[in-house]
């Protein structure tokens, strides 16, 4: 069996991990990008190129607007841009699917973070 080392996981979390985010309007011409007030979501995956939000709030993602997302997976606060991919209505709000540019440094520091987070929760099983 051929196993494909750089190929990228995803972690699911049992319990959902809390973020914020906002919303970037991009620039058009020589403006400035137009950001949002937070918003609070919870993370229900996560992978080193994108994540799985939940929020109550309905986002128009077909007008290419980007989103900030700011979490901490273990103990490293993490700040990143990303594109919606898709959403899904759901009973009580909307799972939003959000891809990230690809960043060797950001890919690592999440993988190095849930590794952390893996570490400890088996530690705590014993």
């Amino acid at each position: 069996m051929h196993y494909k080392r750089k190929e990228s996981f995803r972690y699911t979390y049992t319990e959902p991990c809390k973020a914020t985010f906002r919303l970037i309007k991009d620039a058009v011409g020589l403006t400035e990008p137009e950001k949002s007030k937070k918003g609070s979501c919870d993370i229900i995956d996560i992978s080193p190129h994108g994540l799985k939000i939940f929020t109550e709030f309905s986002i128009a993602i077909e007008k290419h607007i980007h989103v900030e997302l700011n979490f901490t997976i273990d103990e490293s606060p993490i700040d990143l841009i990303g594109e919606f991919v898709w959403s899904h209505r759901k009973i009580n709000g909307y799972e939003y699917g959000i891809n990230f540019p690809e960043d060797t440094y950001t890919e690592q520091l999440i993988v190095n973070e849930l590794k952390n987070l893996r570490k400890k929760s088996m530690n705590i099983k014993k």
